[in-house]
């Protein structure tokens, strides 16, 4: 597999003194091995890192800014990481970027658009809207889109949630409007529980299909 530059960023406040490193499953969770972050703004931490794995699990770790194996260390709590949304993010961005915050994790919904009409100048789209019992989602959140190609779109969202949520099912629903033969339709998704996973949701095939549709003027 070719090597991919991977640019991670944090966001987390330490003490003077202190810097936020991360450790992967590859390096055996090795601190010898650990990659300490580059402090660019107030309480942001940042650092490019070339990986060659396909899949990898990684964790951030605070410890002394000049040798992480002296003085306390405090690793961050709640399940490893992942890549599982590489491809996503591949696909949506120029710049692999993972963006994380302290012991929150990340919860990717997205819908892949395939147009299959050749004729049609480019992609229609959709506006996706997504509500939930999770902080994130205090009110609702639209997708962002991206346009791969002329024949095909991507829609993704991607939530922080709090440690409490990861370890509770989180109750989600989607609203989507849509064009179909040149007829405007509304699309909501029944109320779903989810428990978190590293893996990316695909509202397509998990959540729209007992959907109820509506026929709009």
């Amino acid at each position: 597999m070719e090597s991919s530059q991977i640019f991670f960023t944090i966001n987390k406040q330490v003490n003077y003194g202190e810097a936020i490193y991360v450790v992967f499953n590859f390096a055996n969770w090795n601190l010898r091995e650990a990659f300490r972050m580059e402090c660019q703004k107030i309480d942001q931490w940042s650092r490019e890192i070339e990986i060659s794995c396909p899949y990898f699990e990684y964790k951030y770790v605070i410890g002394q800014y000049d040798n992480i194996l002296e003085g306390e260390i405090v690793w961050e709590e709640g399940p490893n990481r992942s890549s599982e949304n590489l491809k996503l993010l591949q696909m949506s961005q120029s710049k692999i970027q993972f963006t994380d915050v302290w012991e929150k994790r990340n919860l990717m919904f997205f819908l892949l658009d395939k147009e299959q009409n050749r004729k049609r100048k480019k992609c229609l789209e959709h506006d996706i809207l997504l509500f939930g019992q999770v902080k994130a989602l205090n009110s609702p959140v639209k997708f962002s889109n991206c346009q791969l190609s002329q024949k095909s779109q991507l829609y993704y969202i991607n939530l922080q949630l709090e440690p409490d949520e990861i370890t509770t099912p989180i109750q989600i629903q989607i609203y989507m409007q849509t064009q179909f033969k040149k007829r405007f339709i509304e699309i909501i998704s029944k109320n779903v529980k989810l428990d978190f996973r590293n893996k990316p949701i695909n509202i397509c095939e998990e959540i729209l299909p007992e959907s109820k549709c509506y026929l709009l003027k």
